[in-house]
This record gives structure tokens, C-alpha cells and sequence, in this order.
């Protein structure tokens, strides 16, 4: 599924590579250019970037501390399902013609709904919300796991160095993503 928004974000990316390639080019109008823009960057961020270390980690970080599973392997799937889904609601904007484009980084004096008017960034915070909520979830997944279902003898002295990656990660985002998916929420109410 990474992969998938992987090619979407790099059409995007095309799109407004060939754009700026010459002075006005009339690929695409600014109507359309900001949504690509913004998409772009939350795609490539969120929905590409993030999963992929959660798809490494899934599949590498039982096998290396010999384990068979990750501790809540449905709490697993309810963070995929999360993801995949506010992955397709984001882009279901695109459908109805009312994509984000308050840029992929949203700073909130240009995006509430004085100045950015309609569902638009309404469909970006919605999935921006959820999307932490999945991020959340996972890594938590991935330190209880680490924590708690390592095989006899695995102290945490022999753990390897991509084990460390994964546990410093999901403790990075435990602490710093729930801010991120709480403006997301805050920005939604106050739209």
C-alpha cells in the first residue's frame, strides 16, 4: 500500500516538476497545482514514508528478537485499516473536486475557514487526524513487542542495531506525533 501512494505521489511530483520546467507552462492552473502540492508532501510524509517503516519493522523486528507475531497483532491490523482508509479519504477529495490546498504543512491562519472556504482542508484534517492515530498505535505496537516478547537470552544488550532504529523511532513518535494529530483535530473544530 506504501508503494501504491508511493507512484501517486511521484505523479504528483511529475506534474509539478514539468510545470515549473518552463515560465508558464499551462499544464495545470494554480486551482489545480496547490491540491497536487499539497498532497504531494502528505503523501510522500505520511503515507508513504511512515508505512514503510511500519511494513520493515512488521515483518524484520519478530524475526529478529524471536518472536512469531507482534504483540497486538489485531491492534496491527486496525492501524493498517486506519491508514488505508484516511489514505483513500484524502484522495476521495480529488473525486468530489474539493482536494486540500492549504499546503501539506496547513499553517492554521491560512487554513481556517476564513481564508480557505469550503471542505476542502476539512478532507486534509480529517485524514491527518486518523493517519496519527494509526502512526500512534503502531508504534506503540512496536515497543511492547520489543519490550515484551524478546526470546529467552535476548537481553536488550544483544539486541541489534535495527531493533534500536525501531524502538527510538516508535518512541519519537509516541511523543511528538500526538501533538501533530491533535492540531489536525483542532483544526478540523475549528473549521
Amino acid at each position: 500500500t506504501a508503494l501504491a501512494f508511493l507512484l501517486i505521489g511521484g505523479v504528483e511530483a511529475l506534474i509539478m516538476r514539468t510545470q515549473l520546467a518552463h515560465p508558464n507552462s499551462g499544464l495545470v492552473g494554480p486551482e489545480t497545482y496547490n491540491p497536487i502540492m499539497s498532497m504531494h508532501g502528505t503523501t510522500m510524509t505520511l503515507l508513504h514514508y511512515r508505512p514503510m517503516f511500519a511494513a520493515f519493522g512488521n515483518y524484520f523486528l519478530p524475526l529478529h528478537i524471536g518472536t512469531r507475531d507482534m504483540a497486538f497483532p489485531r491492534l496491527n491490523a486496525l492501524s493498517y485499516w486506519i491508514f488505508l482508509l484516511s489514505g483513500c479519504f484524502m484522495y476521495a477529495s480529488f473525486i468530489v473536486g474539493k482536494a486540500p490546498d492549504g499546503g501539506w504543512f496547513a499553517y492554521t491562519p491560512l487554513t481556517s475557514s476564513q481564508y480557505s472556504p469550503g471542505v476542502n482542508l476539512d478532507f486534509w484534517a480529517i485524514g491527518v487526524t486518523f493517519l496519527g492515530v494509526s502512526t500512534t498505535v503502531g508504534a506503540i505496537n512496536f515497543i511492547v513487542t520489543t519490550f515484551r516478547l524478546r526470546a529467552p537470552g535476548m537481553s536488550f544488550n544483544r539486541l541489534p542495531l535495527f531493533v534500536w532504529g525501531i524502538v527510538a523511532m516508535s518512541f519519537m513518535i509516541v511523543f511528538a506525533l500526538p501533538a501533530i494529530t491533535l492540531a489536525g483535530l483542532l483544526l478540523e473544530l475549528d473549521r
